[in-house]
């Protein structure tokens, strides 16, 4: 078998067990809460843990890649202390946040600014 069925394959699997995982949850997701966030009943730890995995996506890794090329190993910097400053602040402010009922974080924006700041400032 060379490598390319395999690698064909384990996208395969991949796709299988996504959409297994999908269904499952479409049956345990009975209200807009339980589907967008998950019920309200994701505690500090978990919640922080989206919370980096949203700031900490492809904006910091994909986007700064070329701060790695221009500048080297100092341009790993800036991704590790994105990430420690997330954490620090999900410790810190974590549990404000989950009382605010909020869907997303433009919307945590628009409450504390105005609906300029939901849109990025743009009309």
């Amino acid at each position: 078998m060379n490598i390319a069925r395999i690698d064909l394959l384990v996208v395969i699997a991949y796709m299988i067990g996504i959409l297994a995982a999908g269904f499952w949850a479409r049956r345990k997701a009975t209200t807009q809460d339980q589907f967008l966030v998950a019920g309200r009943s994701v505690g500090p730890w978990l919640y922080s843990g989206t919370l980096a995995a949203i700031v900490l996506g492809g904006a910091s890794t994909i986007g700064t890649v070329k701060l790695g090329y221009t500048y080297g190993v100092s341009g790993m910097w800036f991704v590790c202390m994105f990430g420690l400053g997330i954490i620090v602040l999900s410790l810190v402010f974590v549990k404000r946040i989950l009382g605010l009922n909020l869907y997303t974080v433009p919307e945590l924006l628009e409450r504390r600014y105005s609906s300029l700041a939901r849109m990025g400032g743009m009309i």
